[in-house]
């Protein structure tokens, strides 16, 4: 991970103790791991691991992150909260927002398949008539699939949809 410049990781939604092993992919074998949000010192790399609960612990972590440190955020502060801080981490370098755990946020079998469609290139109304439901019911479905994933427009969605795994799905025109 070290070596493909990402210097931030977001985790939402995970189990606790993740940040451990993400902070160690991304300090690679030069990077000094510390809890907290400690400014490094001129000429050392740090990885610092912490939660942000609340825009107090998000401006900390910023500062940190201003510094000079790499950053394994364990997000579980309001949405706000978070989006305001991903939108500050990536004015200052490249950012990985994971939104879930392992095995990805709570999504329902039906709003995986709309996202399958989706990644596969279908429009919405598309989807609808694939999946034999109502555009409204569509619509509904990806709005709840995009709350899940912490996803503000249909391609944040459809974005986060690919990084947790889901496969597009062609629809046979």
């Amino acid at each position: 991970m070290s070596g493909h410049g990402i210097r931030f990781v977001v985790l939402e939604d995970h189990p606790p103790g993740s940040a451990a092993h993400v902070a160690v992919d991304l300090g690679g074998d030069r990077g000094r791991v510390v809890e907290g949000w400690q400014r490094p010192s001129p000429g050392t790399e740090v990885v610092c691991i912490g939660a942000v609960r609340d825009a107090q612990d998000a401006a900390a972590a910023v500062l940190c992150a201003v510094g000079g440190a790499r950053l394994v955020v364990e997000a579980s502060g309001s949405r706000e909260t978070i989006d305001r801080l991903c939108d500050d981490l990536r004015r200052l370098g490249d950012l990985d927002h994971r939104v879930g755990g392992p095995d990805g946020p709570a999504l329902t079998e039906e709003e995986r398949s709309l996202l399958a469609l989706l990644l596969g290139g279908a429009t919405l109304g598309r989807c609808a008539r694939e999946l034999h439901i109502s555009r409204r019911t569509a619509d509904r479905r990806l709005a709840t699939a995009r709350a899940a994933l912490g996803a503000q427009t249909t391609s944040e969605a459809v974005a986060a949809a690919a990084r947790i795994g889901i496969k597009p799905v062609r629809t046979v025109d």
